[in-house]
């Protein structure tokens, strides 16, 4: 019989107060690693130095994030290093450390300081490289330790986005579905099923319950679900479609007028089955939930696109990879 192999992660924790109970988690998970190197953002530290300081590094690597120039900096430093890497920030600093411990083959975990996107499980890592955002395969973290404590303490933006990435599976799978019958194109639909039930987990959800446990839960094992799926897929087809073309090309062609990328696909997402699916009701459904939880207010605060602004940034979307969505259909 054959089978597909894929990574998925040794141990998931979530809870109140972990941040500083680190050391015991991967004990407790039976994982022993000769060093432990730490890679965060120095006022993040700062704001958890109590916590954090109740583990045990070898090492503290302060970054900023995000940039493929700094990240090779850090391959450099840490080249002939046995460690484990520990991802401790938001989707900038984990996706620089997934990059850096997939090139020195190394094992890492991440350790989110929001949720504000899919970057805390997934195979991809978005990075910026001579002014342009390049997407790169990674493998996926060793584990994922999420403290609740640390999350509450999140910008309610920043939140927001997460829900926004998250919700958008719903327009990938979509997406896929119409290349698989339009475009022959392979599809998996272990994926697919993971990455729909992953985003309806925080439909009925409303804006008093952003920081309450139940949701933030649901949103965090949501984002982890995500991951997994694009894992399965094997590209992140089933949590990428149009409304990630729309948001990338905004960053890529109209970097003055971007926010967060949460935001932004949110924004496309509406947008696109408003003008292009043409799907009424759905549209309504999406509208409800978009201004229940909250997500409303703030696109209407952060972005400063109308909706017929739309089609001007079909065809930058278009460029930005070679994947079968929608907006071929234009």
């Amino acid at each position: 019989m054959y089978y597909n192999t894929i990574h998925i992660p040794a141990f998931i924790e979530a809870g109140e107060g972990i941040l500083q109970d680190l050391d015991s988690l991967l004990e407790e998970s039976h994982l022993f690693f000769p060093e432990k190197v730490l890679v965060t953002q120095e006022n993040l530290y700062d704001i958890f130095k109590d916590k954090l300081s109740g583990n045990v590094f070898s090492d503290i690597i302060f970054c900023k994030g995000g940039e493929l120039d700094e990240a090779n900096e850090i391959i450099g430093r840490l080249r002939d290093s046995e460690a484990v890497l520990m991802a401790f920030g938001g989707g900038s600093v984990l996706d620089l450390v997934k990059y850096v411990a997939t090139r020195i083959n190394n094992p890492y975990l991440t350790v989110p300081s929001t949720l504000s996107n899919d970057a805390i499980y997934s195979s991809v890592a978005r990075l910026t490289a001579n002014m342009k955002k390049r997407s790169f395969t990674v493998q996926p973290p060793l584990g994922v330790i999420l403290d609740l404590s640390v999350i509450k303490m999140s910008p309610r933006e920043l939140i927001l986005a997460g829900a926004g990435d998250l919700i958008t599976n719903l327009s990938a799978v979509k997406d896929w579905t119409l290349a698989h019958e339009n475009n022959r194109e392979s599809m998996n639909e272990l994926a697919c099923i993971l990455s729909k039930q992953a985003a309806i987990s925080i439909w009925n959800y409303t804006e008093d319950e952003l920081f309450s446990d139940n949701f933030l839960l649901d949103l965090f094992h949501g984002l982890v679900t995500s991951g997994l799926s694009m894992t399965i897929a094997g590209s992140s087809r089933s949590c990428s479609g149009s409304e990630h073309l729309v948001s990338h090309a905004i960053d890529e062609y109209f970097s003055e007028k971007a926010t967060m990328h949460g935001i932004q696909a949110a924004w496309a997402f509406l947008e696109i089955e408003r003008q292009i699916r043409k799907d009424a009701e759905f549209a309504d459904r999406l509208q409800e939930f978009y201004d229940r939880i909250g997500l409303s207010k703030v696109i209407a605060d952060m972005i400063p696109w109308k909706s017929e602004d739309l089609q001007e940034l079909i065809p930058y979307a278009k460029r930005i990879r070679k994947r079968y969505t929608v907006l071929n259909t234009v």
